[in-house]
């Protein structure tokens, strides 16, 4: 069978677009044009749709949210806002009207630090200083309202600054009774104590007496963080649960602290205490010793006299003569009344002192200058560091060398109220009616009790 050949394609044919015959083209619709204002509108509505939405939900979310930082703020089982536990715990039960046991175990600074944050009124009165300060109490200020502020080893920081932080948390007392050290007015490093805190003292010095420092405002937002984290408030929930109802409570860690409200009578306590008013009670057999006893302790004190912040103190500092003027006139700014106190030193050291003038001239510069700014701009000065100066003191009015007890205040200070009238009155002593003295050429040197004419101690046996 024969193939049959190829086929041939037909031609193409020419379509004639619209052509008589041809079928009609569509027509496309022309979109209706919409009013921009409609327009916006509308975006304007879904934006508000949606805004809602997650508002409503952020909304339910707050109350948890509040709640959380609010929980975590006050528990702080670390310690970021409120301060450390421990320290805690002590402020706590001192508010309450509680003595504290083991007082030497404790962070002073940081309790004074809580105190003015946590107090609920301003006490009439507080007072300042180092240790030998502390035996300032309720009873011999003469002031129900009086906190002690004082801490061991205070130097000029520790002083301004427990001042600085009731004035931060507006509590300006009505009256500041400072117990002023010697070394307030020692400008070497040898003066400052390492316990203190120097950032607070520049930040008191930098911001209210517009004296330059290296002083650098905090970073606190790392820190604020803490308070919306899930894990810190589950932390603090827990500690809280565990602790809660607890007379004993514990740290961080789950050690327990050791710092409880004094059972009996206060003054039969084997161990030293700090009252409710910030003053410390000796225990027992430091309270009783006999006057040989203490003058042993006394002699122990001259030979490491120089080490307590007065190493090389051979003329007062301009600087903190400065200091301390200007920090007088912030305090009277605040509506506060400015009491000094010249804690007396053990007639032994005093007069061991006096053998050697030449290696204590900045001590001895002290007092004489004090005396002539109280009697310059009438404030109340009380004591003074020379016993001899003081009528009636006796060695068994001291503890040691350094510190004066309650009976021995009692003789040269006569109370605050008493201090605030003499001042309204116009009736307070003259400071410069008294003379410290400075050698045992001095022609005021007369010896004290406790001392040969010489400014020797008689030799004792054993």
């Amino acid at each position: 069978m024969a193939k049959s050949p190829t086929p041939i394609p037909a031609p193409p044919v020419k379509i004639h677009r619209g052509a008589p015959g041809s079928a009609p083209a569509r027509q496309r619709r022309r979109r209706k044009k919409v009013n921009p204002f409609v327009l916006f509108l509308r975006g304007l509505a879904r934006r508000l749709y949606f805004g809602i939405k997650t508002a409503f939900k952020f909304l339910l979310f707050v109350p948890v949210l509040v709640f959380m930082v609010a929980f975590s703020y006050n528990v702080d089982r670390s310690g970021l806002f409120q301060g450390a536990l421990a320290p805690r715990r002590i402020v706590d039960l001192m508010l309450q009207g509680y003595d504290v046991t083991n007082f030497e175990q404790m962070d002073e600074r940081e309790v004074v630090q809580l105190f003015a944050q946590d107090v609920p009124e301003t006490p009439e009165a507080i007072g300042i200083g180092s240790s030998r300060v502390l035996q300032f109490n309720r009873e011999n200020t003469g002031v129900e309202s009086f906190f002690n502020m004082g801490v061991t080893g205070a130097d000029v920081r520790d002083n301004m600054t427990s001042y600085y932080k009731m004035v931060t948390y507006g509590k300006a007392p009505k009256v500041l009774l400072w117990s002023l050290d010697p070394w307030v007015f020692y400008g070497s490093e040898a003066a400052f104590d390492a316990r203190a805190d120097a950032d607070l003292y520049n930040e008191f010095l930098t911001k209210v007496l517009n004296v330059p420092t290296d002083y650098e405002e905090p970073n606190q937002v790392e820190l604020w963080k803490a308070l919306a984290d899930p894990a810190y408030f589950q932390g603090n929930v827990d500690y809280y649960i565990k602790n809660r109802g607890q007379a004993t409570v514990t740290d961080d860690e789950g050690n327990t602290i050791e710092f409880n409200p004094v059972e009996g009578d206060p003054y039969n306590q084997t161990t030293t205490i700090k009252r409710s008013d910030g003053s410390v009670l000796y225990d027992v057999a430091f309270r009783s010793q006999t006057e040989d006893q203490i003058r042993t302790l006394a002699a122990e004190a001259c030979m490491s006299f120089n080490s307590v912040h007065m190493e090389g103190f051979d003329e007062m500092s301009q600087t903190q003569i400065q200091a301390f003027d200007s920090f007088i006139k912030y305090a009277q700014s605040q509506g506060t009344t400015v009491i000094l106190v010249l804690s007396p030193w053990h007639p032994y050291l005093y007069g061991y002192l006096l053998t050697e003038p030449e290696m204590h001239k900045g001590f001895f510069q002290v007092e004489n200058w004090l005396r002539q700014y109280c009697a310059d701009n009438n404030i109340p000065l009380y004591g003074s560091y020379d016993p001899a100066c003081i009528d009636g003191l006796q060695e068994t009015d001291f503890f040691d060398g350094l510190h004066c007890g309650g009976t021995g205040i009692a003789r040269f200070f006569p109370g605050i109220p008493q201090a605030l009238a003499d001042l309204q009155n116009g009736t307070l002593a003259n400071p410069l009616d008294v003379h410290p003295r400075t050698s045992l050429e001095d022609p005021n040197a007369q010896p004290a009790e406790g001392e040969t004419p010489d400014g020797e101690t008689p030799t004792q046996e054993g």
